[in-house]
Protein backbone atom coordinates (compact mmCIF):
# COMPACT_ATOMS: atom_id res chain seq x y z
CA UNK A 1 0.00 0.00 0.00
CA UNK A 2 2.87 2.54 0.74
CA UNK A 3 4.52 1.64 -2.42
CA UNK A 4 0.89 2.65 -4.43
CA UNK A 5 0.88 5.81 -2.24
CA UNK A 6 4.73 6.74 -3.03
CA UNK A 7 4.07 5.87 -6.84
CA UNK A 8 0.68 8.21 -6.38
CA UNK A 9 2.17 10.88 -5.18
CA UNK A 10 5.54 11.17 -7.85
CA UNK A 11 3.35 10.60 -10.67
CA UNK A 12 1.10 13.80 -9.43
CA UNK A 13 4.13 15.39 -8.57
CA UNK A 14 5.72 15.17 -12.18
CA UNK A 15 2.42 15.91 -13.48
CA UNK A 16 2.25 19.15 -11.42
CA UNK A 17 5.50 20.23 -11.88
CA UNK A 18 5.41 19.99 -15.99
CA UNK A 19 2.75 22.29 -15.63
CA UNK A 20 4.16 24.75 -14.07
CA UNK A 21 5.27 28.37 -15.36
CA UNK A 22 7.87 29.72 -13.01
CA UNK A 23 7.51 33.64 -13.64
CA UNK A 24 10.55 35.54 -12.90
CA UNK A 25 9.50 38.27 -10.20
CA UNK A 26 11.46 41.62 -12.02
CA UNK A 27 12.62 44.52 -9.56
CA UNK A 28 11.02 47.79 -10.67
CA UNK A 29 14.36 49.42 -11.93
CA UNK A 30 14.65 46.33 -14.29
CA UNK A 31 10.94 47.19 -15.79
CA UNK A 32 11.19 50.80 -15.87
CA UNK A 33 14.64 50.71 -18.08
CA UNK A 34 13.12 47.80 -20.25
CA UNK A 35 9.89 49.73 -20.74
CA UNK A 36 11.60 53.23 -21.06
CA UNK A 37 13.46 51.56 -24.22
CA UNK A 38 11.42 48.87 -25.61
CA UNK A 39 7.92 50.26 -25.05
CA UNK A 40 6.30 48.69 -27.79
CA UNK A 41 7.84 45.17 -26.84
CA UNK A 42 5.89 42.30 -27.84
CA UNK A 43 5.66 38.20 -26.94
CA UNK A 44 7.62 39.50 -23.80
CA UNK A 45 9.83 36.70 -21.87
CA UNK A 46 12.09 37.22 -18.59
CA UNK A 47 14.22 34.54 -17.20
CA UNK A 48 15.67 35.76 -14.05
CA UNK A 49 19.34 34.74 -12.90
CA UNK A 50 20.88 35.50 -9.35
CA UNK A 51 22.79 38.79 -10.66
CA UNK A 52 20.80 39.37 -14.10
CA UNK A 53 17.73 39.13 -16.13
CA UNK A 54 16.97 38.01 -19.51
CA UNK A 55 14.75 39.09 -21.33
CA UNK A 56 13.61 37.53 -25.34
CA UNK A 57 10.77 39.72 -27.51
CA UNK A 58 9.89 41.48 -30.62
CA UNK A 59 9.65 44.40 -31.27
CA UNK A 60 9.39 46.24 -35.18
CA UNK A 61 9.48 42.85 -36.50
CA UNK A 62 12.98 42.51 -34.94
CA UNK A 63 13.82 39.46 -32.51
CA UNK A 64 15.75 40.97 -29.25
CA UNK A 65 17.43 39.08 -26.68
CA UNK A 66 18.56 41.80 -23.70
CA UNK A 67 20.49 41.63 -20.27
CA UNK A 68 19.99 43.47 -17.41
CA UNK A 69 21.80 43.67 -13.62
CA UNK A 70 19.45 43.53 -10.82
CA UNK A 71 19.54 47.64 -10.69
CA UNK A 72 18.16 47.71 -14.14
CA UNK A 73 21.41 48.58 -16.21
CA UNK A 74 21.60 46.88 -20.05
CA UNK A 75 24.52 44.46 -20.47
CA UNK A 76 24.55 43.48 -23.55
CA UNK A 77 21.55 42.97 -26.45
CA UNK A 78 21.38 40.71 -29.61
CA UNK A 79 19.30 41.66 -32.24
CA UNK A 80 18.32 39.58 -35.33
CA UNK A 81 17.07 41.28 -38.47
CA UNK A 82 17.15 41.61 -42.54
CA UNK A 83 19.46 43.37 -44.33
CA UNK A 84 17.09 46.81 -44.33
CA UNK A 85 18.31 47.73 -40.53
CA UNK A 86 21.94 47.01 -40.93
CA UNK A 87 23.50 50.59 -40.90
CA UNK A 88 23.82 51.76 -44.44
CA UNK A 89 28.31 51.72 -44.20
CA UNK A 90 27.96 47.94 -43.58
CA UNK A 91 25.05 47.25 -45.96
CA UNK A 92 27.41 49.31 -48.66
CA UNK A 93 30.73 47.34 -47.93
CA UNK A 94 29.24 43.70 -47.44
CA UNK A 95 27.12 44.45 -51.08
CA UNK A 96 30.65 45.47 -52.54
CA UNK A 97 32.55 42.81 -51.25
CA UNK A 98 30.17 40.38 -52.01
CA UNK A 99 28.04 41.15 -54.93
CA UNK A 100 27.12 37.49 -55.98
CA UNK A 101 25.65 36.59 -52.37
CA UNK A 102 22.03 37.63 -51.06
CA UNK A 103 22.21 39.26 -46.86
CA UNK A 104 20.65 35.93 -44.94
CA UNK A 105 20.30 37.51 -41.48
CA UNK A 106 21.96 39.85 -39.50
CA UNK A 107 22.99 39.42 -35.79
CA UNK A 108 23.84 42.23 -34.03
CA UNK A 109 26.04 41.99 -30.64
CA UNK A 110 25.77 44.89 -28.43
CA UNK A 111 27.58 45.36 -25.03
CA UNK A 112 29.91 47.87 -22.82
CA UNK A 113 33.03 46.92 -25.96
CA UNK A 114 30.27 48.31 -28.73
CA UNK A 115 28.40 46.31 -31.38
CA UNK A 116 29.49 43.63 -33.69
CA UNK A 117 27.26 42.46 -36.89
CA UNK A 118 27.69 38.64 -38.15
CA UNK A 119 26.06 39.00 -41.24
CA UNK A 120 25.02 35.64 -43.07
CA UNK A 121 25.75 35.58 -46.79
CA UNK A 122 24.58 32.89 -49.25
CA UNK A 123 24.10 32.15 -52.76
CA UNK A 124 23.98 28.40 -54.50
CA UNK A 125 27.39 27.40 -53.36
CA UNK A 126 26.51 28.03 -49.87
CA UNK A 127 26.94 30.44 -46.67
CA UNK A 128 29.53 32.95 -45.58
CA UNK A 129 29.39 34.40 -42.35
CA UNK A 130 30.94 37.91 -42.09
CA UNK A 131 31.82 39.58 -38.72
CA UNK A 132 31.96 43.54 -39.04
CA UNK A 133 32.66 46.43 -36.60
CA UNK A 134 31.02 49.50 -36.69
CA UNK A 135 33.21 51.32 -38.85
CA UNK A 136 32.86 48.46 -41.50
CA UNK A 137 35.85 46.83 -41.13
CA UNK A 138 34.83 43.17 -42.00
CA UNK A 139 36.08 39.63 -41.80
CA UNK A 140 34.89 36.33 -42.46
CA UNK A 141 34.44 34.34 -39.34
CA UNK A 142 32.96 31.15 -40.88
CA UNK A 143 32.18 29.49 -44.78
CA UNK A 144 29.72 26.52 -45.75
CA UNK A 145 29.96 24.70 -48.52
CA UNK A 146 26.56 23.04 -49.97
CA UNK A 147 27.12 19.28 -50.88
CA UNK A 148 26.40 18.05 -54.50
Amino acid sequence: MKKNLLAIALIAGVVSLSSFTVKAEINQKVLQSFHAVFAEAKHVKWTEYPDSYFVSFTQNDILVKVTYDKDGNLLSSIRYYKEQRLPLNILYKVKKEYPSKTIDIVTEVSNSDGTVYFVQLKDDKGWISVKSDESGNMEVVDRIEKRD
